[in-house]
């Protein structure tokens, strides 16, 4: 029989941020699917349909978008956020800039904090919640990728610190860590006639790209119900490559 916590968690109200393409878009479908009331973010106008409701804002631009966030968290009284908004740039570290790092800190690193603190009043008033960040596999090392890895394994270790500060709550808190998934993002950085993509993709175990709807079942996993006892930890979504670690240099 299930505690009152998780009674009470039900399928509730779920947040999502970067819902308008790639792997945030696979979330919000599979979630509705699913039969979540799911809100989403993105500064990008091409929502996916069936959302209880889509907010335009820019998640690297906190001042504009705590308040926004804040408003939805009490007019929702969400149960359940998935930080999955993210951006990669592709650049080598002799051409490395603080203004990238810290365009990609604020993205990808501290708008998962400012969603994680506008939710989690509901949550700890219902005693139950369940929060996924979307890291990558790149934090386990990638060429070319310092200021996003760097963004992705802060975010890693935040998952871990924030699971245990919250582990008496009844909220859980975990991470999915994608390896190459056949995305908008990933085809810009990696051109299908670029010869790098054939070598690439050989360096999978599997020995092909995942899919966003792979990587959206494991973040359902974590949201469900039988994953109450699983908190503080990562699923690599990634063919093997965390395993492996393919060839030095063509890790995602």
């Amino acid at each position: 029989m299930m505690n009152g916590p998780q009674r009470l968690g039900g399928a509730g109200a779920v947040l999502v941020t970067g819902v308008a393409s790639g792997i945030g878009r696979a979330i919000a479908e599979r979630l509705i699917a699913d039969g979540y009331a799911v809100v989403g973010l993105d500064i990008a106008n091409t929502p996916p349909p069936g959302l209880s409701e889509f907010v335009l804002t820019d998640l690297s631009d906190h001042h504009a978008t705590a308040p926004v966030v804040s408003k939805l968290a009490e007019r929702h009284g969400f149960t359940r956020l998935v930080n999955n908004v993210g951006s990669s740039r592709r650049e080598f570290l002799r051409d490395g800039t603080d203004d990238t790092q810290r365009w990609l800190d604020r993205l990808n690193l501290s708008s998962a904090l400012v969603c994680l603190q506008a939710v989690l009043p509901a949550m700890r008033s219902g005693g139950f919640g369940r929060v996924v960040n979307v890291t990558s596999r790149a934090a386990l090392g990638r060429d070319n990728r310092s200021a996003y890895a760097a963004t992705k394994g802060g975010l890693a270790a935040m998952t871990r610190v924030w699971a245990v500060e919250l582990a008496a709550t009844g909220i859980t808190v975990n991470a999915v860590g994608p390896g190459m998934i056949d995305t908008e993002l990933f085809r810009h950085n990696n051109p299908p006639d670029a010869p790098d993509v054939a070598r690439l993709r050989e360096s999978v175990p599997m020995k092909r790209l995942g899919l966003p709807e792979e990587v959206a079942d494991a973040v359902a996993f974590f949201l469900g119900h039988r994953a109450s006892y699983v908190t503080g930890q990562t699923i690599y979504a990634c063919g093997g490559l965390s395993i492996t670690g393919g060839r030095p240099g063509q890790a995602p």
